[in-house]
């Protein structure tokens, strides 16, 4: 199974995040509704740590893992505000407030996995909530190159105001990633299994399903 830790912002926020891209999808800028694939509301999270295949014994001891982690680590005030990309694949709000509380839940979230002999990639934490990605970009293009089938340029330029109200995260979770169907099929509550990368017609999506939730209760 396919795993990944991430908190998920209040529905009050979401409201927000939704209002923001619905003006862009009514907007004139070029591209916006051709060439992006949104993801869908509730899929929205800003995501801790990736972990990739897990093995079913190596998820139970990892699950043990993050509940002491999560029992370690304190509540902390964030909020979504301004937008960037990665490369020509994706666009994303990025996260304000106790960053470094929440970069510290993802170091620990990796220490966890490789206690478990979990891979997990080694690379810089940057936390964000991802709207939506680019179709049409070829394999091996990474996050330096800058140039892809859509200018995300302009894209990000009407995004970057966006300010949410900010939040007490208090809970971490723990997802699965599963094959779905195609985009036009419903998804199921936030609690439940959620379809990622919606778009109109037959796209393939992926669902999270929630795997195990812990408080966060450090002091």
């Amino acid at each position: 199974m396919r795993l990944f830790v991430a908190i998920t912002p209040p529905r009050a926020v979401l409201l927000e995040v939704r209002a923001a891209v619905d003006a862009l999808k009514r907007g004139n800028t070029p591209g916006v509704n051709a060439l992006l694939r949104w993801t869908r509301p509730e899929t929205w999270h800003i995501t801790v740590a990736f972990y990739g295949e897990v093995s079913e014994e190596k998820a139970a001891d990892l699950v043990d893992r993050l509940g002491r982690v999560a029992a370690r680590t304190t509540p902390m005030e964030l909020s979504l505000a301004g937008a960037g990309r990665f490369g020509p694949r994706a666009l994303w709000f990025g996260v304000q407030g106790q960053c470094d509380r929440l970069g510290r839940l993802a170091e620990a979230s990796g220490a966890a996995a490789r206690r478990c002999h979990i891979r997990v990639e080694d690379r810089p934490y940057r936390p964000h909530l991802t709207l939506a990605r680019v179709n049409g970009v070829p394999r091996g293009v990474t996050h330096d190159d800058q140039n892809g089938p859509l200018d995300l340029a302009p894209i990000v330029d009407r995004l970057r105001p966006f300010r949410s109200p900010g939040w007490l995260a208090g809970e971490v979770e723990l997802f699965t990633v599963a094959e779905g169907g195609d985009a036009g099929a419903g998804a199921n509550g936030a609690h439940g299994a959620h379809a990622a990368n919606g778009a109109t017609g037959a796209h393939p999506y992926k669902r999270y399903e929630r795997v195990a939730h812990w408080p966060l209760t450090g002091r």
